[in-house]
């Protein structure tokens, strides 16, 4: 069973990942007008009385996953969004940052409590990275490794899940254009992202 708080958060979360359709639909994120919706919902459907306050649970649908599954799918959504951010880099040209200014992003990620291991669904687009790397390194003609002194230090970020020892190198105009303001606003204030760290 999930808790009403639990599915109240689920809500706003994916209403804050979709703005658009917040917006077209006229949604709102505040959790106490959510949880109103939701008790409004329960009602209709017959899940609860027309007058009665909501319970701490709610009986699960038929329709609806288990919480682990409903969190592997936003992971794999966000990975997609992060690995799409860097294919569309290397696509459009791929020149890379300077070296010291990659070592120095590296540094900071490093050390950042954002910087773990990636599930399966974050580390499988490497080979799909690779690959593009590998046809960018032909395309140039250059044997340039997207490689800093951090090396295997550099894991995946749990904010963005993009693959940190190529995202060190991705010029910051194109990580602000084309990632989602909401995995933005998500970033630790030591992030370079965040900073806006040239």
């Amino acid at each position: 069973m999930i808790s009403e708080s639990a599915s109240i958060d689920a809500i706003r979360k994916h209403r804050l990942a979709n703005p658009a359709i917040t917006a077209k639909h006229n949604l709102s994120t505040d959790p106490v007008q959510i949880g109103k919706e939701l008790v409004a919902f329960q009602q209709a459907r017959g899940a609860l009385p027309p007058e009665q306050m909501s319970p701490s649970f709610f009986a699960r649908s038929r329709s609806s996953l288990p919480a682990p599954v409903l969190g592997v799918a936003a992971g794999i959504k966000r990975a997609a969004q992060g690995t799409a951010v860097l294919l569309d880099w290397l696509a459009s040209g791929g020149n890379p940052v300077a070296q010291e200014l990659a070592e120095k992003r590296a540094a900071i990620c490093v050390a950042c409590p954002k910087n773990v291991e990636g599930a399966w669904y974050v580390t499988a687009p490497a080979e799909l990275l690779k690959s593009a790397i590998q046809g960018w390194q032909e395309f140039k003609g250059s044997d340039f490794a997207f490689e800093t002194a951090q090396g295997d230090k550099l894991k995946s970020c749990d904010v963005c899940k993009c693959l940190m020892r190529l995202k060190s190198f991705t010029p910051l105009k194109h990580i602000l254009e084309k990632s989602k303001p909401e995995i933005l606003a998500a970033f630790p204030p030591n992030c370079w992202v965040a900073r806006k760290d040239q």
